[in-house]
């Protein structure tokens, strides 16, 4: 599943020389079901900014995605040019890099993160509760010192490196398939597959939006 939609999400990046599709996607995910993120992106190709699905900091996110997008994606691959997908220094630096969209933290950054290819993964609260961790372990202060903000995002990056990114997205997919929050999606390859659709559907809001 891995192997075959994430990369399949990198190479349209790739193709489309943005990461604004990704980040949108992303944003669709804070608390909410995965579902309903095609939905969302609809929505959002009809009102754009003023979707009322782009809550809290959501909208600002987006539109901090999309007008920076040409420099995220540029500085991503620069990341990956100078210290490929595995090294924890350039890990973190691309989570520091996606950290700057409002409304996405570590997690949520390591997510876009993995969707370009790199050896991380999204420890939601799912994965969190498969672990038997606090949310705390994941939690990363404004006001912590840059040097603090390294140091645990590189134990992070750690931890999902024991396993993997394919191990993390694959046994996410089939932990989350058809759950209370995604009925529609039965299985762990329908929900891995999925993600595919909700960033080409989230392709057409982002074009939405820049008109």
């Amino acid at each position: 599943m891995y192997k075959r939609d994430c990369n399949e999400i990198k190479a349209l990046a790739k193709f489309n020389n943005s990461v604004a599709p990704i980040i949108g996607f992303t944003l669709s995910t804070i608390q909410a079901g995965l579902q309903t993120c095609t939905g969302q992106a609809e929505k959002v190709i009809k009102g754009k900014y003023n979707a009322n699905c782009l809550w809290g900091l959501k909208s600002e996110g987006l539109r901090y995605a999309i007008e920076n997008d040409a420099y995220l994606y540029q500085k991503s691959m620069q990341i990956v040019d100078r210290y490929g997908y595995e090294s924890i220094e350039g890990i973190t630096e691309a989570i520091l890099l996606f950290m700057n969209v409002p409304n996405l933290g570590m997690v949520k950054a390591s997510f876009v993160c993995q969707m370009l290819g790199f050896n991380i993964a999204c420890l939601d609260s799912h994965n969190l509760t498969r672990l038997g961790m606090n949310a705390n372990f994941t939690k990363v202060p404004a006001k912590m010192t840059d040097n603090g903000k390294r140091k645990k995002i590189a134990t992070y990056i750690e931890l999902c490196q024991q396993k993997g990114s394919e191990y993390w997205w694959d046994t996410w997919c089939d932990y989350v398939a058809g759950n209370q929050a995604n009925k529609s999606l039965v299985t762990g390859d329908i929900v891995s597959r999925f993600h595919v659709e909700c960033i080409n559907i989230w392709t057409l809001a982002i074009d939405a939006c820049r008109k």
